[in-house]
């Protein structure tokens, strides 16, 4: 008898992209980061065929302080960045009031509003990047 090997959620979306091309433009992968208190947010890496990835933080019935935001953020670019650190990663940070409604969420801007963090492949570092 075979045994399966479990497989962690990134190489399960990499497999799948590889066996069903029409799903394949931008897998996402849930990522466990921001752990260790008692109000962690949700968290997903869209592995993007194309230009940069992206970090999706949401905080679901908790609105983080700044300093709490930036730590989830730099430690989610972190864990994304050890799965995928070829490409440049953008995080954002999201706001919902209730668990059981999704697609109603707020964007925060725990930088200021023409600010991101970016996690940069060339450099391996995270940097806060203000817009013109």
């Amino acid at each position: 008898m075979r045994r399966l090997r479990r497989f962690t959620p990134w190489a399960a979306a990499l497999l799948a992209a590889l066996h069903f091309p029409s799903q394949a433009a931008d897998p996402r992968v849930a990522l466990y980061c921001a752990r260790g208190v008692a109000d962690y947010p949700d968290a997903e890496l869209t592995l993007n065929t194309r230009g940069s990835h992206v970090v999706d933080v949401t905080f679901v019935e908790f609105r983080p302080s700044r300093v709490r935001a930036d730590w989830s953020l730099r430690d989610c670019l972190s864990t994304a960045a050890k799965l995928d650190g070829s490409r440049d990663i953008v995080a954002r940070l999201w706001y919902r009031s209730d668990r059981y409604v999704r697609g109603v969420e707020e964007m925060l801007y725990p930088h200021g509003t023409s600010a991101t963090l970016v996690y940069k492949a060339a450099h391996k570092t995270v940097v806060v990047e203000k817009s013109p």
